[in-house]
């Protein structure tokens, strides 16, 4: 389902996509998918920020569509984060 959705995100709905990109100052987005040596699939998601990254907009419904895949798909392992290392030019 989460590769589906990805392809989804490039192509039929790439614009929409993109256009959330603004609202949170993200130049891009990446996510990788490899295979643990413990067998298990694991997603890696990255993005290029400009200036402070914003949470998407609850409203657009793209953003409520990929809410919902996450939820759907991938399993949390954390409740949060902390920034311990944040370096910049």
């Amino acid at each position: 389902m989460v590769r589906q959705w990805f392809q989804v995100l490039t192509t039929d709905r790439k614009e929409e996509a993109l256009a959330t990109f603004a609202h949170e100052n993200i130049n891009r987005e990446v996510f990788v998918l490899f295979k643990g040596s413990d067998g298990h699939d694991y997603i890696i998601g990255v993005n290029e920020v400009i200036g402070e990254h914003r949470k998407g907009d609850k409203e657009v419904t793209i953003n409520q569509d990929h809410e919902k895949i996450k939820h759907e798909c991938l399993e949390p392992f954390s409740g949060g984060g902390e920034i311990i290392l944040d370096l910049q030019v």
